[in-house]
């Protein structure tokens, strides 16, 4: 690495250390992240070519290891490294949900939750949160990939999964990728008979959630949850 690359880095390092994010650009905050990843290369060029080509920070972490790899300037250990920080997110922001009860309660906190398990999916994925009485997070996790129409949501396996963790409420959500954050006919109808299901079982469901790209829809919200 020449000098002034290093010295670079390092007005990178004091700038975060100073005020942490606060003054970067996204291809400052990209290049910053990509200096962990890549040692002893220049990676601001890298970094606005990432950006060029898929338009945000957001969306250059959505995309796969192997749309990645086919990137001039990153290799297979790069391209994984940033899919784990993808993942990682909602790893985080699971914890946080267990943890802090009123993460589930806020829907900015939430949807950030549900965005970061699976908003980069590429096909459409179900998702559900157990909660107990207190709402504390019992148990989060996927209940099945493909469209909602599909084994995945049907009531009764929802139902199931629901008694086995004992919640007493759930929130489920899928995302639209590449759609609108507009629900269906069939997801309506679904939903109904999911809630209808839970109900016999004493067990509310607290909202259904869409995800498409930056938007949401809360079923809660639009009235359409008895």
């Amino acid at each position: 690495m020449e000098p002034y690359q290093s010295g670079h880095r390092e007005r990178l390092r004091k700038r975060y250390l100073e005020k942490g994010f606060a003054g970067f650009s996204d291809r400052e905050k990209l290049e910053y992240f990509l200096c962990l990843c890549i040692p002893r290369k220049d990676v601001k060029p890298l970094a606005a070519l990432l950006l060029n080509k898929f338009g945000s920070i957001s969306k250059v972490i959505d995309q796969s290891i192997d749309d990645l790899k086919g990137i001039k300037g990153i290799g297979e250990a790069t391209a994984i490294n940033i899919a784990a920080l993808r993942d990682f997110f909602g790893v985080y922001f699971s914890d946080v949900s267990k943890l802090d009860s009123a993460a589930i309660t806020k829907i900015s906190s939430l949807v950030e939750i549900l965005r970061a398990s699976i908003g980069h999916k590429p096909n459409e994925v179900l998702f559900a949160i157990f909660l107990n009485a207190r709402n504390d997070v019992l148990a989060t996790g996927e209940l099945g990939e493909g469209t909602v129409s599909q084994a995945s949501a049907f009531p009764r396996k929802i139902v199931e999964e629901a008694l086995k963790q004992k919640a007493t409420s759930i929130i489920l959500a899928h995302n639209h990728p590449g759609g609108i954050a507009e629900p269906s006919e069939h997801d309506e109808s679904i939903t109904s008979e999911i809630q209808k299901a839970l109900a016999l079982v004493q067990i509310s469901l607290q909202d259904h959630i869409i995800l498409a790209d930056i938007n949401y829809y809360s079923f809660k919200r639009a009235g359409l949850l008895l």
